[in-house]
Order: C-alpha cells, then sequence, then structure tokens
C-alpha cells in the first residue's frame, strides 16, 4: 500500500511591526454617565520596539461629544518599551444620548487617535457614584490620607462597601484602605470617607493602579486611578519635576482641589516636603474640596 500525499503545507510567523510606534487603549473602552454626575476611563499609551518621547493629548469636548469636560494629566514621557496611564474624567453636557470621544495621543510626529463611546443617560432609579482623585502620589515609607466623598443619585439611601486592589501585585506594592470600609449613604446628603494610601521602604518606585469597588451587595461600581511611589528622600533636597492637569480643550483647571491645604500640625511641612518631590494631580469638575494630610511614619529606635 502506497500513500502519496499533494501539496504542501507551511508554517509561517506572524509578521510583526519592527518600527518604533505607540498604541492607545481605554478601560472600559465605553462610558455611561449618570446625567448630571461623571465618569472616567483610563487611557493607557504603550512603547512599541523602544518608541520614547513627550506624550500630548487632545480630547476636544463640546455638544458633538455629549460632554462639558475632559480633564487629563500632561508632560508625561513615554519611556522605551513602557507604557503610561491617564485617568480622563469625563463631565457630561446636559442632553442625553449616544455619543463618540475622539482622543488623539501624539509623541513627537507620530499620532494615534481613539474613539471611546460615551452614553449620556438621565437618572433613572436609586444609585450612588464616588469620585476619586485622578491620582493619589506618594513616597516611599510614607502614610497619606485623602478625604472623599460618595454621593446618592436617584434617592438611593443604604450602606456602601468600599474595597480596593492595586496592579501591578508584586511583593511590598502600596497599602490602600479606606475609613471607614462601609459607608452609610442617605439622599441629598454626600458622605465623607478617608482613604488611606501606605508604603514602606521596600514598595518599588514607580506607578501603580488602584481599582476601587463600591457596592451595597446589588449595585457595584468600580472606579480606577493612578498611584505614584517616588523615592524617599529628605527634605533638605531641592524640588524635583512637577505635573498639571488639562482639561479637553487645553485650557489648565480651575478646580477647587488645584490648592490643596493642611490646617493639621506638621503636616504642612510634611506636604510641602511631598510637593516638592513628586506631582500633585489636579481634578477635572471636582465639585468637592479634597482634604489631604500627609505624614511621616516616626523613626524606630535604634538600640
Amino acid at each position: 500500500m502506497s500513500l502519496t500525499l499533494f501539496g504542501s503545507i507551511g508554517l509561517t510567523r506572524p509578521v510583526l511591526a519592527t518600527n518604533p510606534d505607540f498604541a492607545v487603549s481605554a478601560n472600559p473602552s465605553s462610558v455611561v454617565i449618570p446625567l448630571g454626575y461623571w465618569a472616567e476611563t483610563m487611557f493607557t499609551i504603550t512603547s512599541l520596539n523602544g518608541f520614547t518621547g513627550t506624550i500630548r493629548l487632545s480630547a476636544p469636548v463640546g455638544g458633538r461629544t455629549g460632554l462639558a469636560g475632559a480633564g487629563f494629566s500632561t508632560g508625561m514621557t513615554l519611556n522605551p518599551d513602557g507604557s503610561v496611564n491617564t485617568d480622563l474624567q469625563l463631565t457630561p453636557g446636559t442632553t442625553p444620548g449616544n455619543y463618540d470621544l475622539n482622543v488623539t495621543a501624539t509623541v513627537g510626529s507620530v499620532s494615534h487617535f481613539l474613539v471611546i463611546p460615551v452614553t449620556v443617560l438621565p437618572v433613572s432609579g436609586p444609585d450612588f457614584t464616588t469620585r476619586l482623585w485622578g491620582s493619589y502620589s506618594t513616597l516611599q515609607d510614607w502614610d497619606i490620607s485623602i478625604q472623599e466623598q460618595l454621593v446618592s443619585v436617584g434617592g438611593f439611601k443604604g450602606q456602601v462597601t468600599l474595597s480596593a486592589t492595586v496592579t501591578p501585585n508584586i511583593p511590598n506594592v502600596p497599602a490602600f484602605s479606606f475609613l471607614p470600609s462601609i459607608v452609610d449613604l442617605s439622599a441629598g446628603t454626600p458622605a465623607v470617607y478617608t482613604a488611606i494610601v501606605s508604603t514602606t521602604m521596600l514598595t518599588p518606585v514607580g506607578n501603580y493602579i488602584v481599582a476601587v469597588t463600591a457596592t451595597d451587595g446589588t449595585i457595584s461600581h468600580v472606579y480606577q486611578a493612578i498611584m505614584m511611589v517616588g523615592d524617599y528622600r529628605p527634605q533638605s533636597e531641592q524640588p524635583g519635576p512637577g505635573n498639571s492637569t488639562t482639561t479637553g480643550n487645553g485650557q489648565p483647571s480651575t478646580s477647587a482641589a488645584t490648592n490643596i491645604l493642611s490646617p493639621f500640625g506638621n503636616a504642612s511641612s510634611a506636604l510641602s516636603t511631598l510637593r516638592s518631590f513628586w506631582w500633585l494631580q489636579t481634578i477635572i469638575g471636582l465639585s468637592i474640596v479634597s482634604l489631604v494630610v500627609y505624614r511621616r511614619r516616626p523613626a524606630l529606635s535604634r538600640v
């Protein structure tokens, strides 16, 4: 018996791009915003094949987008084969409907754009929301405490449980907790809670993503923010790099959270130190004034 095979089978490898470039993405890829409130999505720029440079973002808003504002970080640098995240803070206009937000990222002479579908809906039932800071900045071996608010939507009343996860999940990752972790929320009265970020001397320097889950057991929402950890430095050193936040039309923010002051004793000197070595984030369209208290852990006594 003989077996004859006709033709041939070829195995080919996918052709990968070899030129330096970058990619853009958003998580979530589409956004639903309650009319009169806000929403966010994490925008990511990823270097391909060693691409590097200063990032410029553009997110025009107006009637065609259904948005009154879109806030994001500025002055970001894309490192070779690295990635950069910025939290897009989106404030809706006054007309419900389905829209598209075009976000353009430019690095050097290369530009890529991403279309983010945006749905603006009227409030149809009891719900709740919270607006995180777009980013938290701290140093190794520091604690920061940030006052934030939960807001009732459509007459919601009940208990909301807060929890958080930090990525990447690596050894000595910053700890993120809440006080209280269960918040009693009533209609018409925002509930204040405190977000606490803690690091140690072993916490790796770099950027992290914080995903905060708020749930009453039936309704659940996940909110994202960026956490930046800088290396610890003595207070006598000179200021480090700064950063700012801009609106979608390129104008600086005039948010109430632009100036952050602390009336608590030595917290002001600690805040001054932190401002010297890391940048503070301004939130677009923030309707509350957040109070940030920074303190360094007391030094351990040595024998």
